[in-house]
This record gives structure tokens, sequence and C-alpha cells, in this order.
């Protein structure tokens, strides 16, 4: 009897470790998928804002293959002095107004460093393409024109990040600084890019 409730017992214990393996073989999410506010300066003084968002899949602990995409934009409007327009005598303003905006697709591998469960530091190398659009409308009252195009062109993000874990599923992405080159009209455009955010852990 005594015999035989050793042997259960071992049986039982052998169960639950076997059981147990895979959660102490996979202690990392099998995927990320994340969001947030982001800032890209670009080669010559524009400062542009907007979103970023991206989606992670762990291949074990330090191996990841991570797709990223991201809108930033901006906006500007100058006013002229005064003309007057055929007709009447009557004071116009003259204004031109301007909008910019650049979409980058991204898909590469991500190194992380899981030693710590609170923070996770991590690193990307991350080609792709970028899209840039731009519009100017130049208003005279009662005369307008407006103007608008875009390019697609190689793209390439280069930097890593901060993850702080909240609680088991949701992390604080402190900061994820990138250099971003793009090379819109066949010439190279050296951009920053600063991203935070919340990410969901799978």
């Amino acid at each position: 009897m005594r015999q035989h409730l050793i042997k259960q017992t071992l049986l039982a214990a052998a169960f639950i470790m076997l059981a147990s393996l895979p959660a102490l073989a996979q202690n990392y999410p099998s995927a990320e998928v994340s969001g947030g506010f982001s800032y890209m300066h670009v080669q010559g003084g524009g400062n542009l804002y907007g979103w970023d968002a991206s989606v992670a899949g762990n291949l074990n602990t330090w191996f990841g293959v991570t797709g990223e995409f991201s809108g930033h934009y901006g906006s500007s409007v100058a006013f002229g002095t005064s003309v007057l327009v055929p007709g009447p005598p009557s004071p116009t303003t003259f204004s031109v107004s301007s909008g910019s905006s650049v979409y980058t697709f991204l898909f590469g591998p991500r190194l992380s460093y899981r030693r710590d469960r609170r923070i996770t530091p991590f690193g990307h190398v991350l080609p792709g393409f970028a899209r840039s659009g731009f519009s100017v409308t130049v208003s005279a009252p009662p005369f307008s024109s407006h103007t608008s195009g875009s390019s697609t062109a190689f793209a390439m993000a280069l930097g890593g990040g901060l993850d702080v874990r909240l609680s088991r599923s949701f992390a604080f992405r402190m900061i994820q600084a990138d250099y971003l080159l793009t090379r819109f009209g066949g010439a190279n455009q050296n951009n920053a890019r600063i991203t935070t955010g919340l990410v969901y852990r799978f």
C-alpha cells in the first residue's frame, strides 16, 4: 500500500513537472503589439508629430521579428502683406499654407535582453519603405491655388528602446529612439525619431 502511494505520488510529481516544462521554457511573450506617440525630426530642421504601431513575434527569449508602421504630420501657415486686387480698392491678405506627411512601413529583426523581468532593453534593424506627401495652398481672395504630390522611397530604422513592465500583459515603452534613413529623390535624408507608448504582451 505504501509503495503504491509512493509510486502514485512520484507519477503525479512527474506529470506536474512535464506539464510545467512549456511554461518554464517560454519565459517570454510569444507576441507583442504596441502603439503610441511619435516625434520625427526631418533633416533640414522640420519637426513632424504622429503615431507609431508595431507587431512583434518572439521566437525565443532574445530574438524576434517586428513589423512597424508610423505616420508623422506637419503644417504651417504664412501670411504676407496686404495687396490690392483688381476692382474697388480693398486690402487682401496673401497667405501660403502647407502640409506634409511621412508614412513608414518597416520590417526586420529585433534583439531583446530579458534578464530582468521588470525592464526589457531591445535593439532592431528595420528596412522597408517610406511614403511622403505634401500640399501647398496659395490664397489671395478671391484667387486660390493648390498643389500636392507624393513619392515612395527606401527607408530603414536603426535603433532600440526600453520597455518597463506594468503587469503580466502590459508594458510601458519608456522610449524608442531611431536613426531613420530615407532616400527620397535618390539622396539620403538622415532623420531622427523618438517614440513612446504602451505594449500589450501575449
